[in-house]
């Protein structure tokens, strides 16, 4: 069942990052051994894309943990 909001709502990427690997599928690692990450510069297009087909019914939140217990 679809929830209901008050305002039409649209689904947008929050933050995404990529790697490299070769073609055995070994990823491209930093100096102490962990994997390099990239972020895109500039537009492109296929990104833009991404989420058209997607609602808000289609995602599960991310419950952020409390670390900040006494």
């Amino acid at each position: 069942m679809a929830k209901q909001y008050e305002e039409e709502m649209y689904v947008n990427v929050l933050d995404i990052k990529f790697y490299v690997c070769d073609e055995e599928g070994n990823e491209l690692l930093d100096e102490n051994g962990f994997v390099k990450e990239f972020q895109f510069e500039g537009r492109l297009k296929a990104l833009e894309y991404l989420c058209e087909d997607m609602t808000i019914d289609d995602l599960t939140e991310i419950k952020q943990e409390n670390n900040n217990e006494s």
